[in-house]
């Protein structure tokens, strides 16, 4: 015990005078950046500034890091003034910065005046030389000498001291202007004035310049004496914690010498004591040690046996040795309970994991380091096609892969434990699978194998859909400008036949006629793929529509081929054109019919779904299309015909009728079995839909409205010969003004697509508007979608196709 005192005593009295030491070296270190703090408001650049600063500062940084509290304990006796030592080194920086602050702008204020104070000494210097001239009037020596006394003012004020000398500087200066002002008329002395106060005054001039240069002198004074201030605080800190520590080692001395003598008395009585605790420890020993020890031993045997519910050692009976190997095997017993507890949750996680493993719809396996398949998931050999009664387990991945109907693909053959990343891979058949691979930190991989095919299929087919639509447009521009070329072409030919009666003309006019149907059934095939063509939708029961089918689809079909319809049980209606839906079977019975090449069959079945859509199935069993041929199928123009016949215009006319009608349709085919296409049709109730009744057309008025003159003409001679008089308008405005001033008129007749963009709708539904039971008629060579659900004014407004005939018009009246 006394050596314990002796070391702490040498202990405490070499770390106080250490810390004391270092305390007195900081505060010198405080007084010499006091005493060196003023070098930097002399050193003129900017550069040198910023460093001199930042060594204050980091000189700064290590008096309050190398201050004893630094690395004092918090038992510390001595009273560190931490806090006020941080306090006093903060505001210290704070004044070393705006000294700083202060020191670049001062500097560059002195630049900046004595910039001015060199120019006014060269403009004095000019005006000094003029007022010593002989050639000049006494007065104007003396006004030359008033500006001289003027440019001494502003030097005198680029030389003050203090802000008071120069205000009372600028105010003389000012005085001495103001006078010389009002009788001074020389455009020289005008001048010189001028350059003296372009020098002087403004927020750049000598005076606002000085005010600033000493404004920022004064800061830089007050941070001076704010830093000397923070150093004699510091000074004064470090005094008096060496006066403390002198103060605690005097006290600690005294302490220890007490203790010395206490322990001097205390050795004997430990003496005698020792002699008594020594007989009472054998008794102790035999009956309380023993016995712990034995029961603690006991329940370690039973708690490795796996018993959980030990009870006896839950409470410790002592605070010493056998409480606390008490307390050791209650703390075992709790990690044999949290492990228990660990074990169940990783079971669990473990029977998760297998689940998810067993059951995921992709194929997962897992590798090790030399390719080798540790584990694989049911659904891995499915989805690479392997064969169920081969277990993969244990071979090489590669071998694996090379018993999968995948491995026909290049990629696949790349496949191995180098590969990273993500890749797809392809039977002939056209399956696609994805495969991605990561590594596991074992140096083994996770492979997951996803079936995408039929994804990849609904993304060729949209891919196949978007590059029909943009033929579409395409389409439809064509067949409008070619349906305007034949609309001319029918004109002039109807004139030839008015004004001449040669039998041998008359036969070149037939051949023209019969080239310009030809053409016009094109244009409208055309405007059928582009879903422009002008349909008249009904209700329709599409039984009974099939049924009256019948027998003009078998006047088309060979011998050898037999036709096989399959209505459904319940009426099925839908709202469609049902000449151009008996066209597009028609269509599509004649293509099976030229697909069979010997004897061969063609089913027509008719399917009510419940999800309100209704499929007309034809089906047959001739030589079907490859994928290429397939995937143009729907492509206007394109025909796969070995003989050169047709004009590729069949299918793709069906696609655009399907369209346009709210419907769809698919094809499947596999070449040497077949083809299969469906139509899809909305369902709707069994509620038909009438257009109204047009009335006769005989001797009354009509307003045609036409802007190419040509097919106006034309109009206005067809018109005529049903009993019209003819209103005619070329633009869109005079049509307008028309409908809107006349009232008696039965007719109107105008083309969709007027002039400036103008839409003969607009026209339609004005005079709808006036005159209800007026028969409208719109003619034009691609006429828009109608609506699916056609509104009321729809109803009211017949279509005609360009180019117009005598027939068509005919037709269109009286329908």
């Amino acid at each position: 015990m006394l050596d314990r005192a002796d070391i702490r005593i040498e202990k405490l009295h070499r770390q106080t005078l250490s810390e004391v030491t270092r305390a007195l070296r900081l505060s010198k270190q405080s007084s010499d950046i006091a005493t060196s703090a003023p070098f930097l408001l002399s050193i003129p650049s900017d550069y040198l500034i910023s460093r001199e600063e930042q060594k204050l500062a980091e000189t700064l940084d290590q008096i309050a890091n190398d201050w004893p509290i630094a690395d004092a304990s918090e038992q510390s006796p001595v009273y560190t003034f931490a806090g006020e030592i941080s306090n006093s080194i903060s505001y210290m920086k704070s004044a070393i910065g705006d000294l700083a602050h202060s020191a670049d702008q001062l500097n560059f204020e002195r630049e900046a005046a004595s910039r001015l104070a060199d120019q006014l000494a060269v403009l004095e210097s000019e005006i000094h030389s003029k007022a010593l001239s002989n050639d000049i009037s006494e007065v104007e020596r003396r006004n030359w000498l008033a500006l001289q006394a003027m440019t001494t003012k502003l030097l005198s004020a680029a030389h003050a001291e203090n802000l008071m000398g120069v205000g009372e500087y600028h105010r003389a200066y000012h005085s001495l202007s103001s006078a010389f002002r009002q009788y001074v008329t020389d455009e020289r002395q005008v001048q010189s004035l001028e350059q003296m106060e372009m020098l002087s005054d403004g927020v750049d001039g000598l005076f606002e310049i000085r005010r600033r240069e000493l404004s920022h002198n004064l800061s830089a004074q007050n941070a001076l004496f704010r830093i000397r201030l923070s150093a004699s605080a510091i000074n004064d800190m470090s005094a008096n914690f060496a006066a403390n520590a002198e103060q605690f080692l005097s006290e600690e001395q005294s302490k220890t010498a007490n203790t010395i003598e206490y322990y001097k008395f205390a050795i004997l009585a430990f003496g005698l004591g020792s002699i008594v605790i020594a007989s009472a420890s054998a008794v102790f020993v035999s009956n309380y040690v023993t016995g712990n020890i034995k029961s603690i031993s006991q329940a370690m045997l039973r708690l490795a046996d796996g018993d959980r519910g030990i009870q006896g050692l839950d409470k410790p009976t002592a605070d010493d040795e056998i409480g606390k190997l008490q307390y050791a095997f209650r703390v075992f017993r709790a990690n044999a309970l949290r492990l228990d507890r660990s074990n169940r949750r990783l079971y669990q996680q473990i029977a998760l994991f297998e689940r998810t493993f067993l059951n995921i719809s992709d194929g997962v396996a897992i590798t090790a380091e030399d390719g080798k398949l540790k584990a694989a998931n049911p659904n891995f050999s499915r989805t690479l096609r392997l064969d169920s009664t081969i277990n993969p387990i244990g071979k090489h991945f590669s071998n694996v892969l090379r018993n999968s109907p995948f491995n026909q693909d290049e990629t696949a053959q790349n496949l191995n434990e180098n590969f990273m990343g993500y890749c797809e891979i392809r039977t002939r058949e056209k399956d696609v699978l994805e495969v991605r691979k990561s590594d596991l930190p074992d140096g083994g991989s996770v492979w997951l194998f996803s079936d995408a095919t039929e994804r990849r299929q609904v993304e060729e087919r949209l891919h196949q859909i978007q590059h029909i639509e943009s033929l579409g447009k395409i389409t439809g521009e064509v067949a409008h400008d070619f349906g305007n070329v034949l609309s001319n072409i029918t004109t002039n030919i109807h004139l030839i036949e008015e004004n001449n009666s040669n039998p041998d003309f008359h036969r070149f006019l037939e051949r023209s006629r019969v080239a310009l149907d030809i053409g016009s059934s094109l244009v409208q095939r055309m405007l059928a793929f582009a879903r422009k063509q002008a349909l008249a939708p009904e209700v329709v029961e599409l039984n009974e529509l099939v049924d009256g089918l019948i027998d003009l689809i078998e006047i088309g079909l060979k011998d050898t081929v037999q036709l096989n319809i399959v209505q459904s049980r319940d009426p099925v209606y839908v709202l469609v054109d049902p000449g151009q839906l008996e066209s597009a079977l028609l269509n599509l019975s004649l293509n099976a019919n030229q697909a069979i090449a010997e004897d061969g069959t063609i089913d027509i079945s008719i399917e009510n779904t419940n999800d309100n859509t209704a499929t007309i199935t034809v089906r047959d069993t001739g030589s079907g299309m490859d994928d290429a041929v397939l995937s143009r199928a729907f492509e206007p123009f394109f025909t796969a015909r070995a003989d050169g016949k047709g004009t590729g215009l069949g299918l793709s006319m069906v696609y655009g009728f399907m369209k346009q009608s709210g419907g769809d349709i698919t094809i499947e085919s596999t070449p040497c079995k077949g083809t299969e296409v469906r139509l899809v049709f909305r369902t709707i109730e069994p509620r038909p839909i009438h257009w109204s009744e047009t009335e006769s057309t005989y001797e009354k008025t009509a307003i045609l409205v036409e802007d190419d003159p040509e097919t106006m003409r034309h109009a206005t001679r067809c018109l005529h010969n049903e009993g019209y008089t003819v209103i005619s308008a070329g633009t869109f405005e005079e049509a307008l003004k028309i409908i809107d001033t006349n009232e008696n008129y039965q007719l109107l007749i105008t083309d969709l697509h007027l002039n400036n963009g103008a839409s003969g709708r607009v026209l339609a539904e004005r005079s709808l508007e006036r005159f209800p039971e007026t028969r409208v008629i719109i003619m034009s060579g691609r006429l828009p979608e109608l609506h699916k659900q056609p509104q009321k004014i729809d109803r009211l407004i017949g279509y005609l196709a360009k180019p117009l005939s005598q027939e068509n018009l005919h037709t269109a009246l009286v329908d």
